[in-house]
C-alpha cells in the first residue's frame, strides 16, 4: 500500500519513531551534499538508488 504525502507528514508529526528517522535521513542527506557538494538532484538519485537496498 502506497503512503500520502499526507499520510507521512502525519506519521512523521505523530509518531516519535519515524520522526526520528526521517530527522537522521535528512541530516545524513544535508551531510553528504555539504561534504561533497553536491547539487540536490544527485542526492535525490542516491536516495532513489538505496531504496530497498538497505537490507
Amino acid at each position: 500500500m502506497d503512503f500520502t504525502d499526507d499520510q507521512m507528514l502525519k506519521a512523521i508529526s505523530n509518531n516519535d519513531d519515524v520522526k526520528n528517522c526521517y530527522e537522521k535521513i535528512t541530516d545524513a542527506c544535508i551531510e553528504l551534499k555539504s561534504k561533497t557538494g553536491c547539487p540536490d538532484d544527485d542526492v535525490d538519485r542516491f536516495l532513489k538508488f538505496i531504496i530497498g537496498k538497505w537490507q
